[in-house]
């Protein structure tokens, strides 16, 4: 080296703290974004668990209309303790039964569960059941079944 020339400054292997800071700020927005589709996805699946649930619930309303074969005309509330105690305390049923207009021996059963905070959530399931019973024995008020 002659004297009045600068040797050219040594770099170290090492980051500035400009660049580390950038990097932690990058990783912080990507943790950011993966808690937050986390969350949207927690959100999912507790949202498809209580409408499958409702579905099933429904459908066991619906199994003891069935059973009734031709329930009686009108509306009918309840909640599922007596048939699951204590498993189901933020469900509510809702049996709506209304004679179809056009066929006498013919009826709409509608059940509505409803579920979620203050059961602002509801899912529905409607069937046409038809009256075992002939029209001729409705009529005649002689409701036992013939052999």
């Amino acid at each position: 080296m002659t004297r009045g020339t600068i040797a050219p400054a040594r770099h170290s292997g090492g980051f500035t703290l400009l660049e580390v800071m950038l990097a932690m700020a990058v990783l912080g927005v990507a943790l950011m974004a993966l808690l937050a589709l986390q969350h949207q996805s927690l959100q999912t699946v507790i949202h498809s668990q209580d409408i499958s649930r409702a579905a099933q619930l429904a459908q066991a309303v619906m199994s003891v209309a069935e059973m009734e074969r031709f329930p009686d005309p009108g509306v009918t509330k309840g909640n599922f303790q007596s048939l699951f105690p204590n498993e189901y305390p933020n469900f509510s049923w809702e049996q709506i039964v209304s004679l179809s207009g056009m066929f006498p021996d013919v009826c709409k059963v509608q059940v509505i569960v409803y579920y979620g905070p203050n059961h602002s959530k509801s899912f529905s399931l409607t069937e046409f059941l038809h009256n075992p019973i002939p029209i001729e024995q409705m009529q005649n008020g002689d409701t036992q079944d013939q052999p």
